[in-house]
């Protein structure tokens, strides 16, 4: 009874973990926020409301720099502006363009490099990340490690000692997060396509 009641507990820290880092992440924007938003609604002459206008003045201020964000991302110049800033300064951090899919991925958001997943033979067949092709056709591929699948190895293989894979970079980021478990169910899902 108190394993099961332990285990309840561990997946419930589990599970808001990441919910509250998120509501921490927005309180410590608000509370920057809080002086303008206080000057808004002074201004408006919100002040004196039974609602907290400053308050969601700061989530509408947020809202809204977080809509501008996207559409300067999506222009020539901020394409080219996040595109310098992956290519010059992320790439110090290992595994972020596979990081940034991955999360864009588990968003819905439509990534602008997926890497193809595909089977190198290392010790049978092990699950890796497509990520580039050299001039003389060969292979490189990142393999990760799992359940840290932002940890791994980078090989090259010849073309022909790689298969290639119906899986998603989704899928293969939940096999390897899972430790394998379930992957029969993602494997037979892909089969049938």
């Amino acid at each position: 009874m108190l394993s099961i009641i332990s285990n309840t507990i561990k997946g419930g820290i589990f599970f808001l973990f990441p919910i509250v880092l998120i509501l921490i992440f927005f309180e410590k924007i608000i509370h920057i926020l809080q002086p303008v938003a206080s000057k808004i609604s002074t201004a408006l002459g919100l002040e004196s409301s039974a609602l907290d206008f400053p308050y969601i003045i700061a989530i509408l201020i947020i809202l809204i720099f977080c809509f501008l964000a996207g559409t300067v991302a999506k222009l020539g110049a901020g394409k080219w502006m996040v595109g310098w800033i992956e290519d010059h300064i992320l790439t110090l951090f290992p595994g972020y363009q596979l990081m940034k899919n991955t999360l864009q991925s588990n968003a819905g958001l439509e990534s602008d490099k997926e890497f193809p997943v595909v089977f190198v033979p290392i010790d049978g067949w092990m699950i890796a990340f497509k990520v580039d092709t050299l001039a003389n056709g060969d292979i490189v591929v990142f393999v990760p490690s799992a359940p840290n699948t932002w940890e791994g190895n980078v090989i090259v293989f010849e073309k022909d000692k790689v298969k290639e894979s119906k899986l998603t970079q989704k899928d293969a980021t939940q096999i390897m997060r899972r430790l394998g478990v379930g992957s029969a169910e993602l494997f037979a899902r892909h089969a049938s396509e």
